[in-house]
């Protein structure tokens, strides 16, 4: 199974990194959720609520204020001055 390599990363930190089958984010154009396969695109990021869907099943939310999302071959980059995260256990 295809996975996502996911970087969430503020301006002072490494927040976290690792693998996901989905990565919800909301940019100026609307929400998007990248799974992988998604084509290449970059964007820039509202302030507000981003989900991390892990590979081992468990769900990270978070907030950011502002930013921007990469993503090429299964690489997905967030990028933003202030990060919170906070993690959900969905398999509890």
């Amino acid at each position: 199974m295809a996975e996502l390599i996911v970087e969430i990363v503020a301006l002072d930190r490494m927040v976290w990194n690792g693998t996901a089958r989905l990565v919800r984010v909301r940019t100026t154009e609307g929400d998007i959720g990248i799974m992988p396969g998604h084509e290449s695109m970059a964007g820039l990021l509202k302030p507000g609520e981003f989900a991390i869907d892990r590979v081992d099943g468990d769900r990270m939310r978070g907030t950011i204020d502002a930013g921007f999302v990469s993503v090429d071959n299964n690489r997905v980059t967030v990028v933003a001055d202030e990060v919170s995260l906070e993690s959900e256990n969905r398999s509890a």
